[in-house]
């Protein structure tokens, strides 16, 4: 009877000790610049008719073009991946009404590959002097394996971040660190946070005599918060 009553008291020490331990919430923050090793360029092909089929005819045209001038570079059938093909109403505004002036056609085509600023000033170079006159744009990312190395160094930076904040707070405050209670990691039930590039984009005129000599892709930044609470005591 006493053992029971030993046993019982003992347990609800521990429910009261663990209910009122004492804990420190900490943030810890993590920011990598890296290197870019992936290319994708998307050339937009847009064609203006006062028909309908000759609206698409022309952009078909247009669409062939471009894909001859990236085939001279090298790329396969299979590297142009062409999407967003649309055909819609051209309409202005004149004399304070909407009036319809012909249809316009419109379709991306995109191509991507190892970074190389050799290559990207040759597609580029080639893009702005095709009769095709594309819209271009660029932005730059990383493989998989490079993103997954990155995400791994992140996580580990943001978790000694984390330690290091912490170890300041409890020296300052006449505490000691005696384990961890948690750790949040990603949004609440989403799983781990993906990784936010910080992709740059530029845009190129459509003059064909426009030689493109000299462009640098600038770092990809990329950022991680990991939350630990852990234990402590005086």
């Amino acid at each position: 009877m006493h053992m029971k009553t030993f046993f019982t008291a003992l347990l609800i020490g521990l429910s009261v000790s663990t209910l009122f331990a004492q804990k420190l919430s900490v943030q810890g923050d993590a920011s990598v610049a890296v290197k870019p090793t992936e290319t994708t360029i998307n050339l937009n092909v847009e064609s203006k008719s006062a028909t309908y089929p000759g609206a698409v005819q022309d952009m078909i045209r247009r669409v062939d073009q471009l894909s001859k001038d990236l085939k001279k570079l090298g790329f396969k059938d299979t590297d142009i991946i062409t999407s967003n093909f649309n055909v819609n109403q051209d309409r202005i505004y004149l004399k304070n009404m909407w009036k319809d002036s012909g249809f316009v056609a419109t379709q991306n085509l995109t191509v991507s590959f190892a970074q190389n600023k050799e290559k990207l000033l040759d597609v580029l170079n080639a893009a702005t002097k095709s009769l095709a006159k594309p819209a271009i744009s660029l932005s730059f990312g990383l493989d998989a394996k490079r993103k997954s190395e990155v995400k791994n160094e992140l996580i580990k930076l943001a978790v000694e971040d984390a330690k290091r904040k912490a170890d300041i707070i409890v020296a300052a405050s006449g505490y000691e660190i005696t384990g961890i209670m948690e750790i949040k990691y990603g949004q609440s039930n989403a799983g781990p946070q993906p990784l936010h590039e910080v992709a740059n984009y530029a845009a190129f005129s459509k003059v064909a005599d426009v030689e493109i000599s000299n462009f640098e892709a600038a770092d990809l930044k990329y950022n991680e918060s990991i939350s630990i609470v852990y234990s402590i005591d005086k």
